[in-house]
């Protein structure tokens, strides 16, 4: 009977154990797939890329970069600004036609292209862990223009800035990071031939070709904002299709999303990413001759908000754009009804009164007579010949032609005055994916209808 008492307690502990074993290790499993959510970001999504090293342009070519702009599906954060980006160059293509003459013009017979570059994984902040995506990119030089005050300077102070800046660009050469990037540069934008690099700074826009799984820690769930209103807010977001002061039509729909979700100051979200918003162009002006350029001006008149509550539906939204993504080289400007316009280069007077001072340089011989040599007047014709390379000061030295070298500099002063006041204008551009920054102001429905900001 005792045995049959120690016999039946084994049996209970040896059944007992598992069960107590299984017990403990039952919810790791689900707890290590709940452990992880995937976001899928879909095809077509904008990854905004500026390279980080210098790279030589031949297929193949490695390219390292980070990304510039965060990227969000709904209200989550997905990747970061500075994740790291890698691809490599499977093309080159000529470079625009403008762009060539211009090179020409300068005496620069290189055949310029443009890369291709196939950016194949991103680092994911978060988990530290590399994403194979497939992307296709290419080069955009653009930078935010946001809204400026509408009063212009005087003549005389638009001269004391650009010196200002030239000043700064000179101190900067010396001062900031990459100089022998800069120094390079320097050297390959006087020769009449060199080779193409990928230099870093370069900034590219990458267009997913497939959707990208991301796997992301846990995220606490999202709270909405239960009384929401865009009044005075500001989103930021992408045009849907290309839009251009040379094309665009008064009355011509325009579409664009939301690339950032906007939460009040509970963080309670408004707005999430992917949000439509629906506009319309209200003035279009093209690029004239003489140098007048183009003009644009949009407006958003809807939302579609996919957490819209009954209070939002009380209120009719208006959008003005107080902030645009524009090429570096149209020099926009945004005014406070949302008039873009591309101005003429700050050195637009500058330029062409020191190409005309130096062209005269290599007629004061005089330097040359006292100084008992020819040096002075070999450094007066390389003066006077500035503004069409390198290849221009050897000629006229070689030469030893002061009309020759003054010919170059004249021929400098005419191209300038030509390309900045003879010309047809910029036109403003926006390619798809443009990001804006959109500013809201919300009237009440019952309230008497007024016209639209900026409209």
């Amino acid at each position: 009977m005792k045995f049959g008492w120690i016999h039946l307690a084994l049996g209970l502990v040896v059944t007992l154990i598992p069960q107590a074993d299984k017990a403990q290790q039952a919810p790791l499993t689900p707890q290590a797939t709940s452990s992880a959510q995937h976001v899928i970001l879909p095809a077509g999504v904008p990854l905004h890329i500026r390279v980080t090293r210098t790279a030589h342009l031949h297929i193949g070519a490695s390219v390292v970069g980070v990304l510039t702009d965060p990227i969000y599906v709904r209200d989550q954060l997905v990747l970061a600004v500075g994740s790291p980006v890698q691809g490599k160059v499977i093309a080159y293509v000529p470079t625009d036609h403008l762009v060539r003459e211009q090179a020409l013009l300068n005496g620069d017979v290189t055949p310029l292209h443009d890369p291709v570059v196939d950016f194949t994984s991103v680092q994911v902040a978060a988990t530290h862990v590399n994403v194979p995506m497939d992307t296709r990119a290419l080069i955009r030089t653009t930078q935010m223009v946001r809204f400026t005050s509408t009063k212009k300077p005087s003549l005389i102070r638009r001269g004391i800035n650009a010196a200002k800046t030239s000043i700064h660009d000179t101190v900067q050469s010396f001062t900031a990071p990459n100089k022998k990037d800069r120094a390079v540069r320097l050297l390959y934008s006087q020769l009449p031939y060199h080779p193409q690099r990928i230099w870093s700074g370069t900034e590219f826009v990458a267009n997913l070709n497939a959707p990208l799984t991301v796997e992301l820690p846990p995220a606490p769930p999202v709270v909405e904002s239960e009384s929401p209103s865009l009044n005075g807010k500001v989103v930021d977001a992408r045009l849907m299709e290309s839009l251009d002061s040379k094309t665009a039509k008064k009355g011509q729909p325009v579409v664009a999303l939301v690339t950032a979700p906007l939460f009040d100051k509970d963080h309670k979200l408004i707005l999430p990413e992917g949000a439509e918003l629906d506009g319309v162009v209200s003035m279009s002006k093209p690029a004239r001759s003489f140098g007048r350029n183009g003009k644009l001006r949009f407006a958003i008149r809807g939302v579609k908000n996919p957490i819209q509550t009954a209070e939002q539906h009380k209120e009719t939204v208006y959008g003005t754009l107080s902030g645009v993504e524009g090429n570096s080289g149209q020099n926009l400007t945004v005014d406070a009804e949302g008039n873009v316009k591309a101005n003429p280069d700050k050195g637009r007077f500058v330029a062409p009164v020191l190409l005309a001072a130096t062209a005269t340089a290599g007629a004061d011989l005089d330097a040359g007579k006292a100084g008992g040599g020819g040096s002075p007047a070999a450094g007066n014709m390389a003066v006077a010949s500035n503004g069409v390379g390198l290849a221009a000061r050897v000629a006229a030295i070689s030469a030893g032609s002061v009309d020759l070298a003054i010919g170059f500099g004249a021929y400098a002063f005419a191209k300038s005055v030509y390309f900045r006041f003879l010309t047809r204008g910029h036109e403003v551009t926006f390619p798809r994916d443009t990001q804006l920054e959109v500013t809201f102001t919300a009237r009440s429905t019952g309230a008497r209808a007024t016209s639209a900001p900026g409209l």
